[in-house]
């Protein structure tokens, strides 16, 4: 499996897992590190960003990526999911994989769908 097909592959494990609702196999780096929409600061360790993803994983549905560029274990995905409150959200993911395994997830969203119609913030 060329380096490029591996990253692909464990990119690809990672939305199996939130799909499935099931972080536990996911391969993260000791030092795995996540920030996102969500995370005022980084979430570091393996344990935290898996105890993270695991909380997270119920309240998203159909995660898919439709849209990824590689450049050794660098991985940019352009990514789009449904919501349990019925609604859509677009945006990115940013990894890097290195020696097998996550070492950053960064997720970059569009979160004006949240309050579209909970009378704050309007497109």
């Amino acid at each position: 499996m060329s380096d490029r097909s591996q990253t692909e592959s464990i990119i690809g494990q990672f939305y199996e897992a939130l799909n499935s609702d099931d972080i536990s196999r996911l391969p993260l780096a000791a030092d795995a590190e996540y920030t996102g929409i969500l995370t005022p600061d980084p979430v570091r360790g393996e344990a935290e960003v898996r105890q993270y993803l695991q909380e997270t994983a119920p309240f998203i549905l159909n995660i898919r990526s439709t849209r990824m560029i590689i450049e050794d274990g660098a991985v940019a995905s352009l990514t789009e999911f449904d919501g349990v409150n019925g609604v859509h959200i677009e945006g990115t993911y940013i990894f890097d994989v290195e020696n097998g395994k996550i070492s950053r997830i960064k997720g970059v969203f569009d979160t004006r769908a949240f309050f579209a119609d909970s009378g704050g913030l309007k497109k």
